[in-house]
């Protein structure tokens, strides 16, 4: 598998050197770049959005699949990971709870070790020439994944990463603690469950040769639940995204939102502390190839919670996508996304792989 991730994107960066002709660019807007951390997979969650419209009466089309690999954990479980010398663990229930008793006053611990992959079918029609509609559908699935020995050779070359080589590879264990209780433990794969579906409405009230400005509004559907107990708390969304293309060959993304966010189940209303979120991201596209534009975004979120001093959930985070977009036709483009964790706080997933296909009928 990321052997042909490699081998697909040497092509896709080679593919300028055997450009044909210009022809039209189905514009893919920047790409839907997504943060897999396991906490942010139940509410709603800051993903760029392109500015321009699709225009009055046609469709946009997009079919993205994200894995990302995490392996997590708070501050006081990665001080005793720190001190292991024994080789490879597997955390285990009995040992998690003993561990779990010791830090009675602790408000919220976690350790989370798996991959998730989120496949998304998403639908933008143009209501008029400067307001589109857009619905997204999702399928998640987790489990022990592949990833783990490809990232222990990266942190070979002096990027550690504290505790990864201790613990048995491509295994799945999430754990949450909070007050001595183990509030959450599993160890079980979940395969293509559907997530909630999210409705958003793009109005453009800005518009020139160079600059686009546009209102995002969005609504997370709760029609799920999560590990059979957890749900969102119909979560809403309202801000800002622009597009300036100071020259032909670059265009720069960029927005911000407020993100109204909850969680209910568990133990009670709001289980894990996750609080409302500001978030935003900024992006450079290069358009002076016919057939491949190569993009960076950053894509910032500040806390995720506000719990306190056992883990960094309540610092802000950083992550880029790196990646290309390629011109499969007048009507279609892929995209190839790199997504990895700038501000290494704990709070965001370790890395992530995606491909997406944009489909302009």
């Amino acid at each position: 598998m990321i052997r042909s991730c490699v081998a697909t994107l040497g092509l896709l960066l080679a593919l300028p050197l055997l450009a044909g002709p210009e022809e039209p660019w189905p514009d893919p807007g920047p790409p839907s770049s997504r943060d897999l951390f396991p906490l942010n997979l139940v509410p709603l969650t800051y993903r760029p959005l392109g500015a321009d419209t699709v225009g009055k009466g046609r469709w946009r089309v997009s079919f993205q699949v994200t894995r990302s690999n995490t392996f997590e954990f708070s501050d006081l479980i990665k001080d005793r990971l720190g001190r292991d010398t024994s080789g490879r663990i597997t955390v285990g229930p009995v040992g998690t709870a003993q561990f779990a008793a010791s830090l009675p006053d602790e408000p919220l611990l976690f350790f989370f070790d798996a991959e998730v992959q989120r496949t998304d079918l998403g639908f933008r029609y143009g209501l008029t020439a400067n307001t589109d509609v857009a619905v997204n559908l999702g399928w998640q699935s987790i489990d022990g994944g592949f990833m783990d020995g490809l990232i222990e050779g990266f942190h070979q070359f002096g990027f550690e990463q504290t505790g990864r080589t201790a613990i048995a590879r491509d295994q799945l264990t999430a754990v949450i603690i909070q007050k001595g209780r183990v509030v959450h433990f599993t160890q079980t794969a979940v395969r293509a469950r559907p997530v909630d579906p999210a409705v958003a409405v793009i109005h453009r009230f800005y518009a020139d040769p160079k600059l686009s400005i546009s209102f995002l509004g969005a609504l997370q559907i709760p029609a799920t639940t999560f590990a059979g107990e957890f749900r969102s708390d119909w979560d809403s969304s309202a801000g800002l995204s622009f597009q300036w293309r100071p020259t032909p060959r670059q265009a720069i993304n960029g927005g911000g939102a407020y993100l109204r966010r909850g969680m209910t189940g568990g133990v009670g209303p709001n289980p894990f502390l996750i609080k409302d979120q500001i978030a935003g991201h900024l992006g450079w596209e290069w358009r002076g190839w016919p057939r491949v534009r190569p993009f960076l975004v950053l894509v910032y979120h500040d806390a995720l919670t506000s719990q306190g001093p056992g883990a960094t959930l309540d610092k802000p985070s950083v992550i880029h996508d790196l990646g290309v977009h390629v011109r499969l036709g007048p009507r279609s483009a892929l995209t190839f996304s790199y997504l990895n964790n700038i501000t290494h706080n704990e709070n965001t997933a370790d890395m992530g792989l995606a491909l997406r296909i944009t489909v302009t009928p």
